[in-house]
């Protein structure tokens, strides 16, 4: 895409590439070099030497290995490529010949925390949390309809641990843009996990386990912090549209992401043009003074608790809607999880899941159409008043992948044609008008002839 942003060359690119996860990658079908793939791809030949790195560790099917940037490869060869790579050869998935790393045995998502990430100081464990937020929502009934296969959800955040066991073989590598090399499958802070888990999580049948709201989704993480100060503006921005070179059809921004900043708000602007769900929190009251007017494509979302009291104090009209964002479960990266985590992160990490339910369920709609979809279905819906504090009301996956909006094509449910739905009513009452009009035309005509 015009415009993609290209991380530096550096050390972190020159490690092999973990290929258990979900990568991008090329499949050479006719002798080329790298500098015409890189064109090709990359939009920049010079930038050979990135996907020359990337792979010269790697054994080829026939045992051969990139030895330089200039050689012809054959046909048959693999490589990975890097995360801005765009065009119609561009694969995304685990590279063919690798097993996914959930395959590999893993410990209990519930088993005691192994400790904090390397390079990380001690994450403390705060409690179980309440399984309030899961039970409100009741996630499993929307995945009649698929839960988020198919859809990549960029996590704007501190990193995501990919090692955490909930998430085995869904992480993508992302990026940590912090530094502009190496991946953002790295989490000092815990937010990133903690919104990943929400919204991918596997937990299984172990004792306070828990699953996200699209657990067949897969996560890409973009670090833009690595401490707790706040995020550099032009880094989020950076972030942002790391994600959308990446292929993310949903993002999901952190608290440390400022959208009312001019460079983020233009990076927010060029993925909805990119058909890109945007996902962040709503405005906070004297953190920002206009809340702006509600965006096709943007999900502004306040955190709520069980009482239905705010997450923060949030500007008047910059809710569009709700999700739990105090006391909910969550998984931290170290092993640490289930933990109590309170935020409008977590809130946006249930929205965000939301969306890729949709996505999955509806691949059809436009990123406007998924947000409207979502604020339509929300509880109390569209057809309460908007509310300054709650929006729409608080999301309902199950409706956002169920209902039927009357101005948007017929969805197709899995394994069945076209559900009338609500339409069923109507349609049968066409046709019934049909059918009266055409016997009284029988007698009307028998009438005349009987008549002359």
């Amino acid at each position: 895409m015009a415009g993609a942003v290209v991380l530096p060359a550096g050390p972190g690119h020159a490690a092999a590439p973990d290929e258990s996860r979900y990568l991008k990658y090329y499949e050479v079908r006719e002798p080329e070099s790298l500098s015409e793939i890189a064109g090709r791809l990359l939009n920049d030949p010079a930038r050979a030497d990135d996907i020359y790195h990337l792979n010269a560790d790697r054994v080829q099917p026939n045992g051969g290995r990139i030895i330089s940037t200039g050689q012809e490869l054959p046909a048959g060869w693999t490589l990975v490529l890097p995360w801005d790579a765009v065009g119609d050869q561009v694969r995304y998935g685990v590279v063919p010949g690798t097993a996914p790393s959930s395959a590999a045995p893993s410990p209990s998502p519930s088993a005691p925390p192994s400790g904090p990430p390397a390079g990380c100081s001690t994450i403390a464990a705060t409690g179980g949390g309440s399984t309030w937020a899961y039970d409100t929502l009741a996630i499993d009934e929307a995945w009649a309809r698929g839960t988020g296969e198919g859809v990549l959800v960029g996590v704007i955040d501190s990193g995501v641990d990919a090692g955490l066991a909930a998430l085995a073989g869904r992480v993508a590598q992302g990026a940590d843009v912090t530094t502009g090399t190496g991946g953002g499958d790295l989490d000092c802070l815990g937010s990133g996990t903690g919104m990943a888990s929400i919204i991918a999580a596997r937990g299984g049948d172990g004792d306070g386990a828990i699953d996200g709201v699209a657990p067949g989704a897969t996560i890409l993480p973009v670090r833009i912090v690595a401490t707790a100060d706040e995020a550099d503006p032009a880094v989020a921005a950076t972030g942002i549209q790391v994600a959308v070179s990446a292929g993310a059809t949903v993002i999901a921004l952190g608290s440390y992401v400022d959208v009312t900043d001019e460079a983020v708000a233009a990076a927010v602007t060029d993925a909805i043009d990119h058909d890109v769900v945007i996902v962040c929190p709503a405005p906070v009251d004297g953190t920002a003074t206009d809340a702006g007017p509600q965006r096709p494509g943007l999900l502004r979302v306040g955190g709520s608790g069980p009482d239905g009291q705010p997450a923060a104090p949030y500007l008047p009209g910059g809710v569009d809607v709700i999700a739990p964002g105090i006391d909910v479960a969550t998984y931290g990266p170290g092993g640490v999880g289930p933990r109590a985590g309170s935020g409008t992160q977590y809130a946006v990490a249930f929205a965000a899941g939301t969306a890729a339910l949709v996505r999955a369920a509806l691949p059809d709609l436009t990123a406007a159409q998924v947000t409207r979809r979502i604020g339509s279905t929300a509880n109390p819906g569209a057809q309460a008043p908007r509310d300054d504090a709650t929006g729409l009301g608080m999301i309902n996956p199950r409706a956002a992948v169920m209902v039927t909006l009357p101005d948007e094509a017929l969805p197709l449910h899995a394994g069945s044609g076209r559900d009338l739905g609500p339409y069923r009513t109507a349609v049968l009452a066409v046709i019934l008008s049909v059918v009266v009009a055409a016997v009284w035309l029988i007698i009307w005509r028998v009438r005349r002839f009987m008549a002359t």
